[in-house]
């Protein structure tokens, strides 16, 4: 007999497979990322199709089979509803689900990881369902985190080539030496060779720094130009792209 084991988790992704059959990828505080097949779960009959779904938050039971794990059982705690609520939170939701599934690695349970990410799809469903620029502001807050919960948050304060502290001057967001280099060390060194630098507002650079350092609760409450708005969209697509070429 197969033991049977539990676990609370949100279900992050799903693929057909075979007539009825599902693989659900599935982020879980017991045992971090896992994927599970769900048999038969299409069927309208299917007593796993209430609680086994993208972006639910249930409680799970599986066996471990031969060569994948079997889900037996899927009950809802919550259906996280709001995230379905508008395009705009569906689409991010989905985008913080790709990001998930392409860093995080398999069955290593990670209870600081976990506990971010419960939150981040708790702020983000509780968000405003026509707030939509609160929900691109909130994304990138999740990517920053993100990265720095994984351990790859870049240095905002110093200088990574000279260590000098950033004085509020012209600067620019370098991936590959760091993080923010000043301009000085942007000169010197001939970083505009660089294909991946990009130049980082000074109102920018403190954001980030709050970002890492408050809750949402308080971080969220930071107002943004326009432009600056596209600068942190900007830097951000080019941190995380930088980073699934070099580590991910």
């Amino acid at each position: 007999m197969h033991q049977r084991y539990r676990a609370k988790g949100i279900f992050i992704k799903k693929q057909n497979q075979g007539e009825a059959d599902q693989l659900l990828t599935i982020f879980t505080e017991q045992f971090g990322k896992i994927e599970v097949l769900a048999k038969g779960i299409r069927k309208i009959t299917s007593k796993l199709r209430a609680g086994a779904d993208v972006f639910y938050l249930s409680e799970i039971e599986f066996v471990q089979a031969k060569s994948y794990k079997i889900l037996t059982d899927a009950l809802v705690v919550d259906k996280l509803s709001g995230l379905r609520a508008s395009p705009n939170k569906l689409f991010f939701a989905r985008a913080m689900a790709v990001s998930l599934d392409n860093f995080l690695t398999s069955q290593e349970k990670d209870g600081k990881i976990w506990q971010f990410v419960e939150s981040v799809f708790n702020n983000l469903n509780n968000q405003p369902a026509n707030g939509a620029t609160g929900q691109i502001i909130f994304y990138h807050y999740f990517l920053w985190n993100f990265f720095a919960v994984l351990g790859y948050s870049p240095e905002l304060c110093h200088c990574p080539l000279c260590s000098k502290k950033l004085l509020p001057e012209t600067f620019f967001f370098v991936p590959s030496e760091g993080g923010v280099v000043c301009w000085q060390c942007f000169s010197i060194n001939d970083l505009k060779k660089n294909g991946s630098w990009l130049p980082i507002k000074v109102d920018v650079v403190k954001t980030l720094r709050v970002w890492l350092s408050k809750e949402w609760t308080e971080a969220g409450k930071i107002r943004f130009s326009q432009e600056a708005q596209q600068n942190i969209c900007d830097i951000s697509e080019n941190y995380l792209g930088f980073l699934q070429e070099n580590i991910s």
